[in-house]
């Protein structure tokens, strides 16, 4: 049959591959940012570790605590946005230019 097409299914050699999820999805531990997600772990469990020689028991598990508002959070901040924190990051390193300027 001239003139046909290939199918949907059919991969032509050099024109067509599969991509990796990671290329074009965001890495996410346990729905936040990698980074940050990480970041903010290892930060509680030093305050912890600190409050658990300075207090004993008493009061060792309040930043675990606040890991899990803190990890919420950044949930639901990726919800709603998923490049929050490079928003944010250029928000305070005042990349944004004025283009709208009123005036």
């Amino acid at each position: 049959m001239r003139g046909r097409l290939p199918q949907q299914s059919e991969r032509i050699d050099g024109y067509e591959s599969p991509i990796h999820r990671a290329l074009w999805e965001r890495i996410l531990t346990m729905g936040a940012p990698r980074w940050w997600a990480s970041f903010w772990l290892i930060l509680c469990l030093w305050l912890s570790l600190l409050l658990l020689m300075a207090t004993g028991l008493r009061y060792a598990g309040l930043p675990l605590v606040a890991w899990a508002l803190g990890q919420g959070l950044m949930v639901l901040l990726t919800a709603w946005d998923p490049q929050w924190d490079t928003l944010m990051g250029a928000h305070l390193k005042r990349l944004y230019k004025s283009y709208y300027d009123a005036g």
